[in-house]
C-alpha cells in the first residue's frame, strides 16, 4: 500500500519532514498534497521538492483535507492551530500525524481524543524521537539493568530564543520528559517540582529556561532540563538501574548513538536527504512516517509507542510546570 501524503505548512519543520519523506520506498510513501494559506508559498515549496508534476498545490489547509486522494495529513503550522487542524482532518476522514506539541493544553488534546475516538482515524503526535533505531535498542537496554531509580536529561538547543519561540517548553520539553518517562514506564509521577527563568513575549510572561523534577514512588526521580540560550550544552540522556547504566551522550532527541550497560557503543546512521536539512539529525523524521503507516496497514488508530494517553500525560506534566515557573508563589 501506498500510504498518500497531505502536508500542512510550509515552514522548516514541513521542509525536513518532507526531505525526510522522500527517503522512505516510494511504493509506500508519496507526498500528493501540499496546502499554505498562502498559495504561492506552497508552489515554491513543492517546486524545491521538484514535485510538481505529483502534487496537488493548495491555497487553504481546509482543500487539503478535502481532496480523496489524501490518506492521512502531516500538521506542521504553529501549535496554537494544531487543535482545530487535527479536528477538521479527523472529520474529512484523514489519517495524522501532528507536530509536537500535540495541542495548547490537556483540555484541547481531549478534544482531540473525543474527535478521534468518534472517526476511528489513526492519529499520533509527532515525538519522532520514540522511532528512532537507537530508541529500540533504549527500550532493550532499560531492561537490562534492573530497577530504574534515576533519570538525568539535559536537552539544549542553541540560541533557539532567536527563533522567536514563545515558551521554551512548549518547544522543547517534550522531549526530556518523553525520554524519562520511556524509562519509568510512563508511571504517573507522584510530584512534580518545576523551576526556571522567564520571558516577556508579545507583553506576556512565558518561560525561557526549566528545570524539572519528577519524583516517582520508592525513591526513585528524574532531573530534567531545558535551555535555550546561546551557550554549548551537550543534549544527553542517562539511566541509571540498580543493575547498569544506559547512556545517549548526544542528540538524544534523534540519536545515532547509545553506550549499552555492558560499554558497547551501539551506532545508526541516518538517511541521506536530497539537500540539508533545516534541522539537526532531521533525516530521522521519517522513522516516524514509517511507524504511521505499519499502524495504518494494520488497521490502528494509534502506536503502542506513542498513543494518545502519552501525549496527555506529558501535556500535563508540561502545563503543571510552567503553571509553577510562572506562578512560583501559588
Amino acid at each position: 500500500m501506498q500510504l498518500k501524503w497531505g502536508i500542512i505548512g510550509t515552514g522548516r519543520i514541513c521542509h525536513d519532514f518532507c526531505l525526510a519523506l522522500l527517503t522512505c520506498d516510494k511504493k509506500e510513501h508519496i507526498i500528493v498534497a501540499v496546502g499554505s494559506r498562502n498559495k504561492s508559498q506552497a508552489e515554491n515549496f513543492v517546486r524545491e521538492f521538484h514535485l510538481e508534476n505529483q502534487v496537488q498545490i493548495y491555497g487553504s489547509q481546509d482543500e487539503v483535507f478535502q481532496d480523496v486522494n489524501v490518506d492521512i495529513v502531516y500538521i506542521g503550522t504553529i501549535e496554537q492551530v494544531h487543535r482545530d487542524l487535527c479536528i477538521k482532518a479527523l472529520n474529512h476522514q484523514k489519517h495524522v500525524l501532528c507536530e509536537k506539541p500535540l495541542a495548547m493544553n490537556t483540555g484541547e488534546i481531549e478534544e482531540i481524543i473525543n474527535a478521534a475516538k468518534k472517526t476511528k482515524k489513526f492519529i499520533m503526535e509527532a515525538i519522532w524521537s520514540r522511532f528512532f533505531p537507537i530508541y529500540f535498542d533504549l527500550r532493550n537496554a532499560i531492561q537490562q539493568i534492573g530497577r530504574v531509580t534515576y533519570v538525568e536529561c539535559t536537552f539544549c538547543v542553541r540560541n533557539l530564543n532567536a527563533f522567536g519561540i514563545w515558551s521554551t517548553l512548549m518547544a522543547i520539553g517534550c522531549y526530556p520528559i518523553q525520554a524519562a518517562l520511556i524509562a519509568f514506564d510512563h508511571e504517573e509521577p507522584e510530584i512534580i517540582r518545576a523551576t526556571g527563568h522567564t520571558k516577556e513575549h508579545q507583553n506576556q510572561l512565558t518561560d525561557r529556561m526549566a528545570s524539572i523534577t519528577l519524583l516517582f514512588k520508592n525513591n526513585r526521580m528524574a532531573v530534567l532540563t531545558c535551555i535555550t540560550e546561546d551557550i554549548e550544552s551537550a543534549s544527553s540522556l542517562k539511566i541509571y538501574g540498580t543493575e547498569g547504566v544506559v547512556n545517549i551522550p548526544s542528540h538524544f532527541w534523534a540519536p545515532t548513538q547509545i553506550i549499552l550497560p555492558n560499554g558497547q557503543i551501539v551506532e545508526h546512521s541516518l538517511p541521506e536527504t536530497m539537500k540539508k536539512t533545516n534541522l539537526e539529525h532531521s533525516a530521522g523524521l521519517c522513522y516516524e512516517a514509517i511507524a504511521c503507516r505499519e499502524q495504518i496497514l494494520n488497521e490502528k488508530t494509534e502506536h503502542p509507542l506513542m498513543t494518545l494517553e502519552h501525549s496527555l500525560q506529558i501535556a500535563r506534566i508540561i502545563e503543571e510546570s510552567r503553571r509553577q515557573i510562572l506562578h512560583p508563589t501559588d
